[in-house]
């Protein structure tokens, strides 16, 4: 029985020991205590503040916390310069309380204290309510008089925090146009009367819907999400101006960026520029109206027909499991990768820098002719290619014909893309021609083993 308690005993014992080391490893040391209690607002936590009021003699400005952005709600509705708000609530919770002046040995009206120039209101996610009234700064400067919820002592911290109040209201609103990534996209549409470019993205990929259907221009739909991401306003101007007089009667671009997941769509209008400046008037949401550098306009005026993707079918060579190529001669010979190394099927080994020679020059064909008839030529060869990416067992299947001419552009097909393409013939021939260069020698393969 003893035996059975003690065992009980101890199994309490290390359970009441586990709880209070996980407990304690969750709270403040006794430093970070100490700090806390010089500061402030105690131990605020910026993530938890909900709204913020800022007073100036510029004005109130009210901010309210939508998910992880911050919002401006008065005295416009306008999306907050998050890094602003965040810097502010950073220098708050951390401002230290560097002299306590007890309401019986001073006047308060000599601090300003009565009647600030500044003032701070916050309230957390639990209703919490801290106010700041900020006086003066002191005659030494460095300093500045703060009244802290309504107390009658006065604190003395120092003063570099109240420049992060003293904003203009252009100073609280974001400068950002759009803030989205190109793997949340589904659909861009850039509109140039009369002209409609439109692009979905599938997978990995953008396809052009119109003004024809096909493969899209990979490295400008990117470029221009990437663009549009670090486009920043340069002014600001009233919601309430002439859009015709603006230039945006018609607009000259028009672009909608339409996100997954059902989220509401951005569109952007921008003016054609008045005279030699370097700015462009822009309308986000039908609403919202401001300049940006017109250099933006460069991306979108690229012709329609330019939106297309040049590349035959792009795609990184080592993505490629498995080769198969057909000569004209109808010799074939199939190629597998195994542990980084390529081999061929029915055995033995290839020459790993010819095969990754020919994946390189597939990899990188350029379209210099579109929408072409099938030529009445012979069959150069066929190449079939699995891409670990696209996770198709069957592949991507080229087949390339001889040029009409000599001299002449050699045409390809690819099943993963609609219509003929005329590509360089000297390219072709890299591709299908002399299979038996793909072979390691044996006499290689013996002296490697």
């Amino acid at each position: 029985m003893r035996s059975r308690n003690l065992i009980i005993l101890a199994a309490v014992v290390a359970v009441v020991g586990a709880f209070i080391g996980f407990f304690e490893r969750h709270q403040p040391t006794t430093d970070e205590r100490a700090e806390r209690a010089d500061r402030v607002l105690g131990s605020l936590d910026e993530d938890e503040v909900a709204s913020l009021v800022v007073r100036s003699p510029r004005g109130a400005v009210r901010l309210e916390r939508t998910g992880d952005d911050w919002r401006l709600v008065e005295p416009v509705d306008y999306p907050a310069d998050d890094d602003a708000v965040r810097s502010l609530l950073r220098s708050i919770g951390r401002l230290d309380v560097e002299r306590t002046l007890p309401a019986g040995d001073v006047e308060a009206g000599a601090y300003g204290v009565d009647e600030p120039a500044l003032g701070l209101e916050l309230v957390t996610t639990d209703g919490t309510r801290h106010t700041l009234a900020i006086g003066d700064e002191t005659a030494l400067g460095g300093r500045r008089a703060v009244r802290r919820d309504g107390e009658a002592d006065i604190l003395l911290v120092a003063s570099t925090f109240a420049d992060e109040l003293d904003r203009e209201l252009d100073d609280w609103r974001s400068r950002s146009v759009v803030d989205v990534l190109e793997a949340d996209l589904l659909r861009i549409e850039v509109e140039a009367p009369p002209d409609l470019i439109r692009a979905v993205r599938t997978g990995d990929r953008w396809r052009l819907e119109s003004p024809l259907v096909d493969l899209a221009d990979q490295e400008q739909l990117r470029s221009l999400v990437s663009e549009l991401d670090d486009l920043r306003i340069s002014e600001f101007l009233p919601s309430d101006a002439d859009a015709a007089e603006l230039g945006l009667d018609p607009p000259e671009y028009r672009v909608e960026l339409v996100p997954e997941g059902g989220r509401e769509p951005i569109t952007l209008e921008l003016a054609a520029p008045a005279g030699d400046q370097s700015t462009v008037v822009c309308r986000r949401n039908g609403s919202e109206l401001f300049t940006v550098p017109e250099t933006i306009r460069a991306r979108l005026a690229k012709a329609p027909v330019r939106w297309r993707s040049a590349a035959v079918w792009p795609f990184a060579s080592w993505d490629a499991v498995k080769l198969e190529i057909t000569a004209a001669d109808g010799e074939e010979l199939v190629l597998d990768r195994v542990d980084g190394m390529w081999r061929l099927a029915g055995g033995g080994e290839a020459d790993d820098a010819e095969v990754r020679r020919r994946l390189a020059a597939l990899a990188d064909l350029e379209a210099l002719d579109h929408d072409l008839m099938l030529p009445p030529t012979e069959v150069m060869g066929s190449v079939i290619v699995v891409l670990e990416e696209e996770g198709a067992a069957e592949g991507l299947t080229y087949t390339f014909y001889a040029p009409l001419e000599e001299g002449g552009h050699a045409a390809v097909t690819v099943s993963a893309r609609a219509g003929v393409m005329g590509i360089e013939a000297a390219l072709a021939e890299t591709v299908v021609g002399d299979l038996g260069a793909l072979r390691r020698p044996v006499a290689e393969t013996v002296a490697a083993e």
